[in-house]
């Protein structure tokens, strides 16, 4: 899946991807990528991030 998402991006040029925004399942927005290890998290402002069962970051409010 992540080869098929960097063949796509490649398509753009720098300037048409400042133009574009990420979401997920067209609701929700992209706010931050966390990259971590072998992983790619992508979190939105609705997201809670648990570290070692702390709270690093609470969902907005809504």
């Amino acid at each position: 899946m992540l080869n098929k998402l960097k063949d796509i991006l490649n398509t753009y040029t720098d300037e048409e991807l400042k133009e574009l925004d990420l979401w997920i399942n067209s609701s929700y927005e992209v706010k931050q990528i966390i990259v971590d290890d072998y992983n790619i998290d992508l979190i939105t402002n609705n997201a809670e991030v648990k570290i070692n069962d702390f709270i690093s970051k609470e969902a907005d409010k809504q």
